[in-house]
């Protein structure tokens, strides 16, 4: 599998999945376009990146204008983007009643609408060229949350729903654009208080997505390197049953 002469821009490039998928996909070959709310830790990156395939923006995700000039700059400097993995994400831990409105409304403002954000400003591009991935990090977060947590499963419910409506959105007119769901667990990153996958070890399951043959279905959901399919539940599979034998 490559990633070899492909620009891919990410988000939260700045620590720990963000910054291994920086160094990982420039080690195999790519370019990317590290996004990230504090110079320094962008810095941090650039320094572990030795090839002078990392070029790196100070952005906040959540504000629109911002991400749209730095695509069109993106754009501008390679012609293209071929891959944006949205995955900048905030984290505050603080129960419901105790976390004060703006606080809860920037996390989704953050994991959300940055999401959205940057892929409001990259479709358009890959629909030009008629080609393209977009991977959104996702989470089960939302499925089964834990306490403290609920603006964070909050906006992940809100991505898993945004990615199916993108995809849907694209449909059959744009069969070589896959927006997907990928969940790769917790990682030993601060977000996770460092439990879980070596966030390096992830590398090679993101490029495996990146490598999907065109055509695939959109809108899926990927948990670590293979595809998610829910387990149909009496009243689906029922259904199921009455449509088949209605036809």
């Amino acid at each position: 599998m490559s990633v070899s002469g492909k620009i891919i821009m990410v988000t939260g490039a700045g620590s720990g999945l963000g910054r291994a998928l920086a160094v990982g996909l420039t080690q195999r070959g790519a370019t990317v376009i590290g996004l990230g709310s504090r110079d320094s830790s962008l810095s941090d990156t650039e320094s572990l990146i030795e090839n002078n395939r990392f070029s790196c923006h100070v952005v906040d995700v959540s504000e629109s204008e911002a991400v749209t000039n730095i695509v069109q700059q993106i754009v501008g400097q390679f012609g293209r983007i071929d891959v944006l993995i949205n995955n900048a994400a905030v984290y505050p831990k603080v129960s419901f009643l105790d976390q004060d409105a703006d606080s809860w409304m920037r996390t989704i403002a953050v994991n959300l609408g940055g999401v959205a954000n940057c892929c409001r400003a990259a479709l358009p591009f890959m629909m030009r060229q008629g080609s393209g991935c977009i991977i959104n990090v996702g989470s089960y977060a939302d499925l089964a949350p834990i306490p403290n947590s609920s603006a964070y499963a909050a906006s992940k419910g809100g991505l898993h729903a945004l990615t199916k409506a993108i995809g849907a959105d694209l449909g059959g007119a744009y069969p070589d654009i896959l927006c997907v769901e990928w969940i790769p667990g917790p990682m030993k990153t601060r977000m996770s208080n460092f439990t879980g996958t070596d966030p390096a070890a992830c590398v090679d399951w993101a490029i495996k997505i990146i490598n999907l043959p065109p055509g695939r279905s959109k809108s899926v959901t990927f948990e670590k390197d293979q595809e998610h399919v829910p387990k149909k539940t009496l009243a689906s599979r029922v259904k199921g049953k009455l449509m088949f034998w209605r036809r």
